[in-house]
């Protein structure tokens, strides 16, 4: 009957008005909410299906609440740091518990009102914790996802409770990829050195640089500022020197308190992918004159020599047998004293001699291109720095290090060695040279002769130093560019020419007096000297195909428009004698440091122009001791840790969850919405990239209510409500007339 069906219809309008009037009850009561987003009802028909043209069958109406999630709030003004607001699209990624495990919910919010609570995580007034990326310096691993801060490379990764590296994988939202935000856990820290970004202008018009003539230009160095583990800060200079047109070379300071550093690159692939040793250097540094017995022990483990060098303070005394005596008797009343006289020492026994300099209370070591790699223990002298280098998991310091060689695929270079101090062995020896052969003798010699009794000690025994300077002065002196020939301490070192022919060496008729290596044509495994005659050539190849001349790859090669065209050195590694960590990337060790210099191809680090030498730009990350001072968060969502020694560091990213459908989420208790079906799968962006909005720090997003709106509605609702309300009163009195006809 039309009737009830009215009054039926009037029903429906009561419950449709209730519902709007309860949407809009909650509004004005959320007026205040942060982050709370407005709710509307929209009504629609109810249709009854009509039998009859003649009688008609009233429906109703159904009501539709929907809220506008996507819809952008007021920013207001906060004095918290840790208040955050969203202008744009995205939500917060939060969870109902501070680290959350199996059966907690992870939710989405744009209530940024966070505070610090007693257990230091950043949680909002209702309860739920905010949740990141947590960032370390990239370690250079390939797998990992990076983020360029300030120059500075970072990636998205932490550590677990057992020190292992956790790398993230960004498109997830699970325990394991997002680290909620523990301010507490900050505390103060010092951040070793593990990048460093630089640019600068090598002017293109230096001339090739020379030794003997080190003011005309060729040579240049950046200077930057590294800390390692313990927060010690080192200055570290990075020397650039021109080798030929658009190639410069790359070496790098020792900083006090490191017995090791060395340049590397991966560059060079095809023999293996690992880094390849482009520099490397040692220092032997003395706080004070050793003790009367004290011993360093140096292998080249080239040759396969052990030279044990032992202090002697007395007067006469001599030095254990089989040790070589470093008389500190007389004339040493300084470090500086005594590291002069060390040096002399080496220099007149040990192979490739002239890696070794003295540098005040230093003996310095530059490994030379043919030389092979120098294992030192300096245990026994307690009064040398690097005698605490590389402890055990005690604690204990072995004292042993060990300067690298050059690796083999980056030179072209030979080097021979002479190992035998007995006068016979060396009657019957000869090597030839571009096919001439050289003899030795106990006579006036001819000119392709060595006379060796110049080169014989007073007991009768050869000096292989002495010896190694006459076959250097022999060959010089019969060949037509004597500059590729050099004598070093016991060795005899061969190095290419840009102009001349290549130079053929063969030592095999001395294989029982000489140990030495070398690289044939172009072989990329160097030769041993004792049984291969090898061509030394005047160009080697890289990765097979690539053609380089010199005795050497070049640090940095440019384009004939001054950007690079290829680097063959992108990190350094350090050991430490101080205490601190080494940086070698070795187990349980730090990282090494990149070295950044720029894109190939692009003028947006090192460039070689015309002009003078400039540095355009210097970063580096690593800080000093600093306690934790405050926390600040920027349009990006990079949390960033203030100390009080003015340093900063980023520690975590705060990504921004998106979504297809955002009103489509389903509302939880304390302003918060979790993922559905009609919502789509959250994305995760960093803020300001890809559509995501930006974070907006010590601000607040306001309710999307408005009070005017939301009264006028009530007035509306209200009257709807009392239209609803007279249909049934007209209904009913219209049925009670229809009972009376009875």
């Amino acid at each position: 009957m039309s009737i009830f069906g009215a009054m039926q219809s009037g029903i429906s309008g009561l419950a449709a008005q209730s519902t709007a009037m309860g949407a809009i009850s909650d509004n004005i009561s959320n007026v205040n909410t942060i982050g709370y987003k407005n709710t509307s009802v929209a009504f629609s028909t109810l249709v009854t299906k009509q039998t009859s043209s003649s009688h008609y069958s009233p429906g109703g109406v159904q009501p539709a609440s929907k809220q506008g999630i996507n819809v952008q709030g007021l920013l207001a003004s906060s004095s918290s740091s840790t208040a955050l607001a969203i202008s744009g699209n995205g939500f917060f990624v939060v969870n109902s518990a501070a680290n959350p495990g199996e059966g907690d919910v992870w939710a989405y919010t744009r209530a940024g009102d966070f505070d610090i609570d007693n257990n230091g995580y950043l949680k909002n007034t209702s309860g739920f914790y905010l949740q990141g990326w947590s960032l370390l310096p990239w370690d250079g691993n390939a797998n990992a996802t990076v983020v360029n801060i300030n120059g500075i490379n970072y990636m998205k990764a932490y550590y677990d409770s057992q020190g292992n590296t956790v790398y993230i994988n960004d498109n997830i939202v699970d325990s394991r990829n997002l680290q909620p935000i523990n301010l507490s856990t900050i505390g103060g820290s010092a951040s070793p050195t593990q990048q460093i970004s630089f640019g600068a202008n090598l002017p293109s018009g230096d001339p090739i640089f020379s030794a003997s003539n080190p003011t005309a230009g060729g040579r240049h160095s950046v200077n930057a500022l590294i800390y390692d583990s313990l927060g010690n800060a080192s200055n570290m200079n990075l020397t650039f020197t021109k080798e030929s047109s658009n190639t410069w070379g790359m070496s790098a300071s020792l900083p006090s308190g490191a017995a090791t550093v060395s340049l590397s690159g991966t560059r060079e692939n095809s023999k293996d992918a690992a880094s390849d040793i482009y520099y490397a250097a040692g220092q032997l540094e003395f706080s004070s004159i050793p003790d009367n017995g004290s011993v360093i022990t140096i292998t080249d483990n080239q040759t396969g020599q052990t030279f044990n060098f032992e202090f002697v303070s007395t007067p006469g005394g001599a030095a254990q047998p089989g040790n070589i005596k470093v008389d500190i008797s007389t004339g040493v009343v300084s470090t500086s004293d005594l590291t002069d006289k060390f040096v002399e020492v080496i220099q007149a026994n040990m192979p490739g001699a002239n890696r070794f300099s003295a540098n005040s209370n230093a003996v310095f070591i530059e490994q030379s291109v043919g030389g092979g790699s120098l294992t030192i223990n300096a245990s026994k002298t307690l009064a040398c720095v690097q005698s605490a280098v590389n402890p055990d998991d005690t604690g204990v310091a072995s004292g042993i290090f060990t300067i690298d060689a050059i690796d083999d695929e980056l030179k072209n270079t030979a080097t021979v060695s002479f190992t035998s101090t007995t006068l016979a062995d060396y009657l019957d020896s000869t090597f030839s040279i571009n096919g001439q052969e050289y003899s030795f003798v106990q006579a006036d010699p001819g000119q392709y002769e060595i006379d060796i009794r110049q080169a014989l000690n007073t007991d009768g025994t050869v000096n292989p130093t002495l010896l190694a300077n006459l076959v250097a002065s022999a060959i010089k002196a019969n060949i037509t560019e004597p500059g590729r020939v050099s004598a070093s301490g016991t060795s005899v070192q061969f190095i290419p020419t840009s102009t001349g022919s290549d130079l053929s060496i063969d030592f095999r008729q001395s294989a029982d007096v000489i140990a030495g290596t070398g690289r044939n044509g172009d072989n990329t495994t160097f030769a041993d000297l004792t049984t291969t005659a090898i061509t030394l050539s005047n160009s080697f190849k890289v990765n097979n195909t690539e053609i380089e001349s010199g005795s050497i790859v070049p640090a940095v090669k440019f384009n004939a428009d001054g950007t690079p065209k290829y680097f063959f050195v992108d990190s350094m590694d350090i050991e430490w004698a101080n205490g601190a960590q080494n940086m070698t990337g070795e187990y349980g060790q730090g990282t090494p440091i990149s070295l950044i210099m720029g894109n190939v191809g692009t003028n947006d680090g090192l460039t070689s122009l015309s002009g003078n030498f400039n540095t355009n730009y210097i970063k580096q990350d690593g800080a000093k001791f600093g306690s934790y001072a405050g926390v600040s968060v920027d349009e990006s969502g990079v949390v960033t840790a203030l100390y009080d020694n003015g340093e900063t560091r980023p520690i975590a990213i705060l990504p921004l969850a998106t979504f297809s459908n955002p009103n489509g989420m389903s509302a939880l208790t304390g302003n918060a919405w979790i993922e559905t079906d009609y919502s789509g799968q959250a994305l995760l962006k960093m803020a300001n990239t890809n559509g995501a909005g930006e974070v907006t720090s010590n601000s607040l997003e306001q309710s999307t209510v408005d009070l005017a709106t939301e009264f006028s509605n009530m007035i509306i609702t209200q009257r709807a409500y009392s239209a609803a309300t007279k249909i049934i009163t007209t209904a009913d009195e219209m049925l009670d007339e229809l009972t009376r006809m009875t």
